[in-house]
C-alpha cells in the first residue's frame, strides 16, 4: 500500500479514537481520566509557548542594550 502522509496520519489517529473508544465502553479507561490527560497536555502546551515567549523576550532585551 502506498499511502500518502495525511493519509497515514489519519488512519492512526482514527485507530487511536477507536482503541480509546472502545477502552472507555468496556470500563477500562474512564472518559474523565482522558479527559484531564488532555487538559495537563494543553495546559503544558500553553505554559510552554509563554515561557519561550517569556525568554525570547529577555533575551532580546539584552541584545539591544
Amino acid at each position: 500500500m502506498n499511502h500518502k502522509n495525511g493519509t497515514r496520519f489519519t488512519l492512526i489517529a482514527e485507530s487511536i479514537g477507536q482503541l480509546l473508544d472502545t477502552g472507555i465502553r468496556f470500563g477500562l479507561i474512564s472518559g474523565s481520566a482522558i479527559a484531564v490527560a488532555f487538559g495537563q497536555f494543553l495546559l503544558g502546551g500553553i505554559l510552554g509557548a509563554l515561557a519561550i515567549g517569556i525568554f525570547l523576550r529577555f533575551k532580546r532585551g539584552r541584545v539591544a542594550n
